[in-house]
């Protein structure tokens, strides 16, 4: 394994963590509490708010695709979901002026965006047009 994909794996690992964290709340917390630590569900009805919280320990679940070769895309997709909700959260913190929460959706999207883009590149390192390179012969980056 590079270092390249430890670090991917690792920083899905932390990612899959936190998902998993927060979307256990949204899902099963009371409502009191989720409003309590400004969770942006709580301007959402229940089932909905709900729902989104098993979307994201689902989203957490697929990050961990990272670490087995070959579904590495499947961590991609997991990314790409994450990064479309931490947008809604976003524009549901602006709309409801929670300002404060903005700096941790624009980390959570620069992280996972950093999975989305990263995370194939090992793989076409060693490839042209879909054919294997020979050792010592593939792209230097």
């Amino acid at each position: 394994m590079n270092w390249r994909r430890a670090l991917l794996a690792t920083l899905a690992i932390l990612l899959a963590a936190f998902f998993t964290f927060v979307g256990w709340n949204k899902a099963f917390a009371p409502l009191a509490d989720l409003a309590r630590y400004g969770s942006w569900t709580v301007w959402l009805p229940e089932s909905l708010g709900r729902l989104v919280g098993w979307s994201e320990m689902a989203c957490a679940v697929t990050l961990l695709a990272m670490l087995v070769p070959r579904r590495e895309r499947l961590a991609r997709v997991a990314a790409a979901i994450l990064v479309a909700n931490q947008v809604v959260a976003a524009a549901m913190h602006i709309a409801h002026g929670e300002f404060d929460a903005l700096p941790q959706n624009v980390v959570l999207v620069t992280l996972l965006l950093c999975v989305v883009c990263a995370s194939g590149s090992w793989r076409r390192r060693g490839k042209t047009r879909g054919r294997k390179v020979p050792a010592g012969q593939g792209l230097v980056g």
